[in-house]
Order: structure tokens, then C-alpha cells, then sequence
């Protein structure tokens, strides 16, 4: 089943213009991954898993979009939203420290995997019924930044704040399966389009 997830993986990112990475030995990186479960005490979904083996911080040069199964505040009037990239377990933003900026921050049956713009968060589930789901988790509408503007949250408990979480995907390959890249020439409005033209030009 790995090398079926390895070989949708690496397909779907050939899409997306990324192409597989000289990452260091997978003895190595599985370490980090058990590493990381360890220290958290997590479980990192297979899918998952099989991306962090192959790739590391991962950037698109063009934008991308996706169609979240639930909607945010964020979601455009076509169903989509933006995605920026993923991170790495070796590159300067990487998954440990990620991981450490979060906590307390969002519910620890989840940890980030990438982001959004407005300093937003693609995560994944790492435990339980949770397991494997993907999720956008909304900076602005966080408890920290409503604790710290003094507005009253309702649940003392970060775990049980859900305000600012929305169901993604079910899974990360569903997840990853739904990236699209756009054209930015698609994006013009020819109505929108201004042309100047030469005074010397115009006399001929």
C-alpha cells in the first residue's frame, strides 16, 4: 500500500510542477517521523507519512487551490481556497517546529502540516476518530487571539474549541488529489484591460 500512496503522491505533485526531491536517506527521516510520534504522541497517517519519506518543504510557483468539504470564512465564491505550501522535517520551517509553535493552540488531536495565506493552517489528524483527516484552522478567528483582544471564549479547554477548525478532506491523498493549479492567465478580465497607445503611433 506504501509504494501505491508513494506513486499517487509523486503523480499528483508532477502536476502541481513539483518534482521528487534529493532528500537525505528514509532510514533517516522514518527516525524523525517515530521521533516526532514519540514526543507527541501521535500517530502519523500512512498517506501522510509516505510524503514526509519523499519530500520536504514543498512551495508552489504558481497558485493553488482546493475545495474544502466544509466551507470557512475563507472560502471564495467558487468553493475554493488557496493552499502556499508544506512543510519539511529538514528545511529551516519544519515540521518540529511547527508542531511546537501550535501547542495550546489548537487541539492536540491535530498538528500543522502547511499554509495558507493570513497565516492560516492546513492540519492533519493524528489521533483517534480524527485520524488522517485534513483541516483549515483560521488564525484570525483563534481562542489565543480572542483571549488576547478580551473577547469571552466559552471553553476554557483549547481541545474542545472548534470555532476556527473546517473539515478539509477525509484523508491527505484526498487532500493532495484536490489541488489544482490555476492559470493566471485564465484569471484576466478582458473588460478590466486598458491599452495605451503611443501619440506617434496614433498619427500613422
Amino acid at each position: 500500500m506504501s509504494n501505491n500512496y508513494k506513486d499517487q503522491i509523486e503523480n499528483k505533485l508532477n502536476t502541481l510542477n513539483i518534482k521528487k526531491q534529493a532528500v537525505f536517506t528514509l532510514s533517516s527521516r522514518e527516525n524523525l517521523i517515530k521521533k516526532i510520534e514519540t514526543m507527541y504522541d501521535i500517530n502519523i497517517p500512512k498517506d501522510y507519512r509516505e510524503f514526509l519519506l519523499n519530500y520536504d518543504e514543498t512551495f508552489f510557483e504558481n497558485e493553488v487551490t482546493y475545495k474544502p468539504i466544509g466551507t470557512s470564512p475563507w472560502t471564495s465564491k467558487e468553493g475554493t481556497q488557496v493552499f502556499e505550501c508544506f512543510y519539511g522535517l529538514s528545511t529551516e520551517n519544519n515540521l518540529f517546529d511547527q508542531i511546537e509553535s501550535y501547542l495550546n493552540r489548537m487541539p492536540d488531536c491535530m498538528i500543522p502540516i502547511g499554509e495558507s495565506p493570513g497565516g492560516n493552517l492546513i492540519c492533519i489528524g493524528v489521533k483517534e476518530s480524527f485520524m488522517g483527516k485534513v483541516y483549515f484552522w483560521d488564525h484570525e478567528n483563534e481562542r489565543e487571539a480572542k483571549i488576547m483582544v478580551g473577547i469571552e471564549v466559552a471553553s476554557d479547554d483549547v481541545n474542545s474549541y472548534w470555532e476556527n477548525i473546517h473539515l478539509v478532506s477525509e484523508t491527505f491523498l484526498g487532500f493532495l488529489s484536490g489541488l489544482e493549479l490555476i492559470n493566471e492567465t485564465e484569471n484576466i478580465d478582458v473588460d478590466d484591460v486598458e491599452l495605451w497607445l503611443d501619440d506617434d503611433l496614433l498619427d500613422d
